[in-house]
């Protein structure tokens, strides 16, 4: 897992164009919102979300087999789930042409966590690839988690206010799985990007050199 430093003023006008169109929503103080609109599992997901980010629960989704990739445990809320008119422009913006102007070609997930929010220990081996991850937090107080196999232990790094960007290859082979999970005890947007090439082979080279200059894109002041 790697940590950019997001520099680039017009991706960090995207960014913030983004989390104000959610923000105007009043999603950080509508709990009626929040409670009709929230996805979360198991059904204490909403209360007791730390105790599923613990090594015990990595432990146990590791040596699941018919784990797909996808989180067990999780409680956030969709923005594209949300029927408010005013998240009909800023979710088509963020599936299209934010996506195109990264250049990538395909849009992951767009979620906003209440406090105690998170998504537990999974792997993305569902829709593997290159995953640029743009998180915004009010505050700062969560983190995000991933296990280095090679050190075998858990590395979390904590949530900074404002965004921040991490990348990393979500493969689909065992060897290439990269189980990671986060947290948050204050309002989170994430809005994940991905260069995938599993659908369309003949455009890997392609689609790596784009994921290259992103990465030099997001870290340049230009």
């Amino acid at each position: 897992m790697t940590e950019l430093v997001l520099r680039n003023k017009n991706i960090l006008s995207q960014l913030d164009y983004i989390k104000s169109e959610v923000l105007k929503t009043n999603i950080l103080t509508d709990q009626s919102m929040i409670e009709n609109y929230r996805a979360y599992s198991p059904d204490n997901a909403v209360t007791d979300g730390l105790k599923y980010m613990d090594y015990v629960y990595l432990k146990k989704h590791m040596n699941d087999p018919d784990h797909k990739g996808f989180p067990v445990e999780h409680y956030s809320l969709p923005v594209y789930n949300i029927p408010d008119d005013r998240l009909k422009e800023v979710t088509k913006y963020t599936a299209n042409e934010f996506i195109a102007t990264l250049g990538a070609n395909s849009d992951a997930v767009f979620l906003y966590y209440p406090p105690g929010g998170f998504v537990g220990w999974h792997t993305n081996q569902n829709n593997s690839g290159w995953q640029f991850i743009f998180s915004w937090s009010e505050q700062g107080n969560g983190f995000f988690q991933y296990y280095d196999k090679k050190k075998e232990t858990l590395v979390q790094i904590p949530d900074k206010a404002g965004w921040q960007c991490r990348h990393y290859h979500f493969g689909k082979d065992e060897p290439d799985h990269c189980w990671h999970s986060a947290y948050t005890n204050v309002p989170r947007i994430t809005v994940c990007v991905l260069f995938r090439w599993w659908d369309k082979p003949h455009m890997k080279e392609q689609i790596l050199a784009m994921k290259d200059q992103l990465i030099e894109e997001i870290e340049s002041e230009d």
